[in-house]
Order: C-alpha cells, then structure tokens, then sequence
C-alpha cells in the first residue's frame, strides 16, 4: 500500500512538473549549471521608463511563435509597473491584451518580479507562463531595452532575451549600443531574431 501511495504522489508531482514547467522551460534556451548573473542598469527610473514599447527582437521563444506586433505599455501605479501586452496571433488574425504587474525586486528597482493577472494562489501563479524575474540590464528610456530573465532548475538554468524599442525598429545607434552591450555581457548575439512588426493593426 505505501509503495502505490509514493507511486501515485510521484505521478502527481510530474504531472504538475509538466503542466507548469515544461512548456515554460522547453520555450528557453536551456545551459549547464545556475542561470549567470548579469548587473541590471543603475540608478532605474521607473516614470521614464512608462508609456508604449515595441518588442524589436527577441531569443527563440515557443510562446510567441505564433505571434506578432508585440506591443508592451508601461504604467506606474504606486511603487509598481503596470503593464499590458498587445499581440496579434498570427493563425487567427485576432489582436489580444493580457495584463500583468510587475513590482521592483528589494536588491534593485530594475529588476522586476511580473506576474500576469489570474486568481490562482500565489504559488500556482509564479508558475504561470511569462511570470517571473526580469532585469533590465539597459536602456536609455528614449530608444531601447534590453530584458533578460531566467529560471534556475537545478542542475541547468533556461534564460530568455529580449531587445525593446519606442518604435517598430531600432535607429542604427541605438542597435549598435544595444549589441555593444550584449558583447560586454558575454550574451551571444546570434540567437536574437526580429520580431513581426509589420501591417500591423492601429
């Protein structure tokens, strides 16, 4: 009897492990050992930082294969960062909002713990596809972003990158700063793509 308890306690703890886990993780680019810390930009100013960016480039991520014309707007309320996404789904031709919150992290205000609005408890949520920690490791608030986020399981880590911008696209200093930057943190290049920003819908 304890050995069919522990069997079914396991299954149950890898079907919750592949529920929320694996479709977050296998949408990142998986590496050996703990997620690498990068420094976040200092001295963060959030009320800059508000208003509408675009998602110019980004790593391979499985959970916007199918979409495009990402848009984020930024809004402080209090000590946080409201934040609604806007996308069109590339199968349907349907444009769709989700919302989400992002609060300051104690160690710094630029790196953000998000998580998107839903009802399940707080430990079912951070599980939750796009919820989690994100650092801002630069920006000039008035041209581009650079956002990294990853997850630490154990004995690998999965990490995506993402390159926002004001506009559609990056001027030409601005995209040279952005991969100066990349280069000086050691982050390959070479797996950014751009992002769909064109006939988008107003």
């Amino acid at each position: 009897m304890h050995s069919i308890t522990s069997a079914t306690s396991l299954l149950s703890v890898l079907t919750l492990w592949c529920l929320f886990f694996v479709p977050e993780t296998e949408s990142q680019r998986p590496g050996l050992g703990k997620c690498p810390e990068y420094p976040p930009v200092n001295n963060f100013d959030s009320k800059k930082f508000e208003g509408e960016w675009y998602e110019v480039e980004r790593s391979f991520y499985i959970m916007e294969v199918a979409h495009g014309c990402i848009k984020f707007n930024f809004t402080l309320e209090g000590n946080s960062l409201r934040i609604a996404t806007r996308s069109l789904n590339r199968v349907t031709g349907k444009m769709s909002t989700s919302y989400g919150r992002a609060k300051p992290h104690y160690l710094a205000p630029s790196i953000l713990n998000y998580q998107v609005d839903n009802s399940l408890p707080s430990y079912l949520a951070r599980m939750l596809p796009q919820s989690g920690k994100y650092i801002i490791l630069d920006t000039d608030y008035d041209n581009y972003a650079i956002l990294y986020s990853c997850s630490d399981l154990g004995f690998f880590h999965a990490d995506l990158l993402w390159v926002l911008g004001r506009k559609q696209d990056l001027p030409v200093d601005s995209r040279v700063r952005v991969y100066d930057k990349l280069f000086q943190l050691n982050i390959n290049t070479d797996r950014l793509v751009l992002s769909p920003q064109k006939k988008c819908p107003e």
